[in-house]
C-alpha cells in the first residue's frame, strides 16, 4: 500500500501528503488529482482469485453531492484510506458538515489533506448520515469533480433489514415478506459477485434496492429477514439477477428489457391476477403537449419544437411499450419505455404497460402496474401468501426451475453467477 502505481509514474503516499500540505507547491493540485485516482485504484483492486465475502455488501448511499451531514453517537475512529493511519477519533462526533474541498476533505472548519477516509463506530447503528442511522462503517471519498462518494460497508443481513422495510409493508403476510427477502438477498449477492472490481456493489435507491439503513427497520420486515437468514435463490446452481417489482398488472415481463438476460426464470409471461388489490393495478395519467415539450427541452434530447403526437411504435410480448416516438415540428425522438419513464419520472409513469389516447392538446395514458414487470410481483406475492403459499412456493411461481438454498451450503465450493466463470 506504500506506492500508488499510475501511468505517469509512481507517486508515494508521502509525496501525496507532503505535496498537499505544501501550499507553495505548483504541482499540488496535479499530485492531489493523481492521489485521488490512486486511492480509487487501491481501494478497488483485489487479487483476481479472491472471491468477495458474501457476508458483507458495499452500498453507495451518496453519489455526486458536494456536502453531507455526519454525526456519530458514541465512540468512533477515522482512518485515512491510503495510509490506514488514524486521523481522528473521539467519544462522539457532533453533527458536522463534510465537504469536498480543493485541499482534501473538510469536517466543519477542519481540513484533512486526504482523498478519503473510513469511519468506524464503536456501536452498531452509531453513525448518522444526513439524519439516517446506519449500521456498519462508512467510506467517504472526494471525487475529482469536487463531489463526494459515500459507501456504507454493512453486513448483508443488516442491509436487508434496511431494504425490506422500504420495499414492502411490514404488515404483509410473513411468507410474502420472506419471499421478497430471499429475492432481495439473491439480487444483492449477484451484484456483490459481479461488482468485485469496482468501488461498490449496489446503490441505496430504487435503481438497485431502496435502502433505509437502521432508521428504516421495522419489526415485521426484520422478522422476515431473520426467518429467511442466508436463504438465496439459484438457477442451475448459480446466482442470477432476481429482479422484482411492485405490481405486474396481469402478466410479467421478459428480462431482456433489463439487459442481456435470457434465462428461464426471467422469461416473463407469468400470468398473475393476484395483484388486483394493488392501488397501482390500474392507473391513468394525463400529459399535455407542453409537459412533453418541456421535459424534452430539459433533457439531453433537447427541444423538438411543438409536440404533435405521442405513439407506442413497438411493444414487448407482454404488451408493454418497447419503443416510443414523440413527434415534433422540428424532428422526432425515439426512446425505450424505460427512458420514457425516466424522462417524466418513474412515479408519474408507473410502468411501460399503457395505451395512449389523444384528448384535445393532451395525451391520456391508461396504465397497468408499477415497475418494470420483470421477475416477482410483490403484490401478487402478498396475495399468494394469503392463499396459503409458502415463500418457496411463491418464488417457484415467479422464477421457474429455481432452488432455494442456504449460502452456507455453498461454502465448500466457489459461488458462481450467471455469465461468470465456473
Amino acid at each position: 500500500e506504500g506506492v500508488v502505481n499510475l501511468s505517469d509514474g509512481d507517486v508515494s503516499i508521502a509525496e501525496c501528503l507532503s505535496s498537499i500540505r505544501n501550499p507553495q507547491s505548483t504541482i499540488r493540485n496535479i499530485v492531489f488529482a493523481m492521489c485521488i485516482t490512486g486511492v480509487l485504484s487501491v481501494i478497488s483492486t483485489s487479487p483476481a482469485s479472491a472471491q468477495p465475502n458474501p457476508s458483507w455488501i458495499r452500498v453507495a448511499i451518496v453519489r455526486g453531492d458536494h456536502e453531507v451531514s455526519l454525526q456519530v453517537h458514541g465512540g468512533f475512529t477515522m482512518h485515512g484510506l491510503l495510509t490506514g493511519n488514524t486521523i481522528h477519533q473521539g467519544r462522539r462526533l457532533r453533527k458536522v458538515a463534510v465537504r469536498a474541498v480543493p485541499g482534501g476533505i473538510a469536517l466543519g472548519k477542519e481540513i484533512f489533506p486526504i482523498p478519503g477516509f473510513r469511519l468506524e463506530a464503536a456501536t452498531q447503528g452509531g453513525i448518522s448520515l444526513n439524519g439516517t442511522r446506519l449500521r456498519g462503517s462508512l467510506e467517504i471519498l472526494r471525487q475529482q469533480d469536487m463531489t463526494l462518494l459515500v459507501i456504507n460497508h454493512v453486513g448483508v443481513e443488516d442491509y436487508l433489514r434496511g431494504v425490506l422495510s422500504k420495499e414492502a409493508p411490514d404488515y404483509w403476510p410473513v411468507e410474502a415478506l420472506k419471499a421478497i427477502a430471499i429475492a432481495a438477498r439473491s439480487y444483492a449477492l449477484y451484484q456483490r459477485f459481479t461488482k468485485a472490481d469496482v468501488l461498490y456493489d449496489v446503490t441505496g435507491d430504487v435503481m438497485s434496492q431502496d435502502y433505509g439503513g437502521k432508521s428504516g427497520e421495522k419489526a415485521g420486515t426484520t422478522h422476515a429477514v431473520n426467518e429467511s437468514e442466508g436463504a438465496i435463490l439459484l438457477y442451475e446452481g448459480k446466482l442470477f439477477p432476481t429482479f422484482y417489482h411492485s405490481t405486474c398488472g396481469g402478466v410479467t415481463e421478459h428480462a431482456r428489457v433489463m439487459g442481456p438476460f435470457d434465462l428461464e426464470p426471467l422469461q416473463g409471461g407469468v400470468v398473475c391476477d393476484f395483484c388486483s388489490a394493488s392501488p397501482f393495478y390500474r392507473w391513468q395519467r394525463r400529459l399535455t403537449k407542453a409537459d412533453l415539450g418541456w421535459a424534452l427541452k430539459k433533457s439531453p434530447h433537447g427541444s423538438i419544437g411543438l409536440v404533435r403526437d405521442l405513439r407506442v411504435t413497438t411493444r414487448t410480448a407482454s404488451g408493454r411499450a418497447e419503443q416510443i416516438t414523440i413527434i415534433g415540428v422540428k424532428r422526432n425522438v425515439e426512446m425505450t419505455g424505460f427512458d420514457f419513464r425516466a424522462l417524466l419520472g418513474f412515479a408519474r409513469i408507473r410502468s411501460p404497460q399503457f395505451t395512449i389516447s389523444r384528448v384535445a392538446d393532451s395525451f391520456v395514458l391508461q396504465g397497468a402496474g408499477w415497475g418494470h414487470g420483470v421477475g416477482m410481483c410483490q403484490w401478487g406475492a402478498a396475495e399468494l401468501a394469503r392463499r396459503g403459499y409458502t415463500a418457496e412456493e411463491i418464488l417457484a411461481y415467479y422464477y421457474h426451475n429455481t432452488d432455494v438454498v442456504h449460502v452456507q451450503d455453498l461454502s465448500r465450493r466457489p459461488i458462481t453467477v450467471i455469465g461468470g466463470s465456473d
